[in-house]
């Protein structure tokens, strides 16, 4: 029981001494709502950044690294429902990528290189079937 009580304490002692992150309005709307947020942490690095539609759903969302995009992004439409997912290396689109149609099927899939389609992609229509698929090619 002493065991499992100090476990507890030690997972309990390790999250509240997370890094803390600081809120940040980078710009706004005529109507005060906020456009776009950074989250820093404590070394001032932008390291989260959120863009938002006027109406206060997200638009977009992403992590940063040095003042570029980095890791996983996701773009919404209006109502909150996914638009797309995809990836950045440095501001550089990178691997996989999905885009949805406003149904929640997908549209398409694929992979970037270097910030350009690369590969198989494949499209679909709004009811999920597959339409075509294009090869790119990026040296």
């Amino acid at each position: 029981m002493k065991k499992l009580f100090l476990l507890a304490f030690l997972f309990i002692a390790l999250i509240s001494c997370k890094d803390q992150l600081k809120e940040e309005v980078v710009q706004t709307y005529d109507n005060g709502q906020p456009a776009s947020l950074h989250y820093v942490n404590k070394k001032n690095e932008c390291v989260r950044e959120v863009q938002y539609y006027e109406n206060g759903i997200v638009k977009m969302e992403g992590g940063m690294k040095n003042d570029k995009r980095s890791g996983e992004w996701k773009s919404y439409f209006p109502d909150g429902k996914v638009q797309s997912t995809g990836f950045f290396e440095d501001g550089i689109r990178t691997g996989e990528a999905s885009v949805y149609h406003e149904n929640g099927n997908i549209y398409m899939r694929g992979q970037y290189k270097k910030g350009r389609k690369n590969g198989e992609w494949i499209f679909y229509d709004e009811q999920g079937y597959e339409t075509s698929r294009q090869t790119f090619y990026v040296d």
